[in-house]
């Protein structure tokens, strides 16, 4: 069982988008679980870029980095190119005995990433539950 100063080792990384407008484009909905669609309540929506910034951070207990703009689509490759080997590596390697976590994001996963991070420590990441069809 983890305490907490083993969570204190813990580096978290996660990014947001932030959109400059009143539409993001995205579609919610909320429903029940088992209810399919209900399509009276769907509403079609323009689907042409909205402004906005991907930015990326990386906190730990007693630290935070600087936002990380992200430009364009964020490969596996990229993501070691822009954000790992430049940003997170440093970070990890300033904080003795630090633990990496992420989310389970295909950047995140593919075999670069991984191939990058064997360097250092990290959280494992369960599987995600699989998805109950409808």
């Amino acid at each position: 069982m983890w305490n907490v100063t083993d969570w204190q080792k813990v580096v978290f990384s996660d990014e947001s988008r932030f959109v400059l407008g009143t539409d993001d484009n995205r579609v919610r909905v909320w429903r029940r679980p088992g209810e399919r669609y209900n399509s009276p309540h769907t509403v079609l929506r323009h689907t042409t870029l909205t402004a906005g910034v991907m930015v990326k951070g990386i906190i730990a207990y007693d630290s935070q980095s600087t936002l990380i703009v992200m430009h364009g689509t964020l490969t596996g490759q990229r993501y070691v190119d822009d954000i790992l080997r430049p940003h997170v590596g440093p970070f990890l390697n300033g904080l003795p005995g630090a633990i990496f976590q992420q989310d389970n994001a295909r950047p995140h996963t593919a075999r670069v990433a991984q191939d990058f991070l064997r360097h250092f420590q990290t959280l494992p990441r369960r599987p995600a539950p699989p998805i109950c069809p409808l």
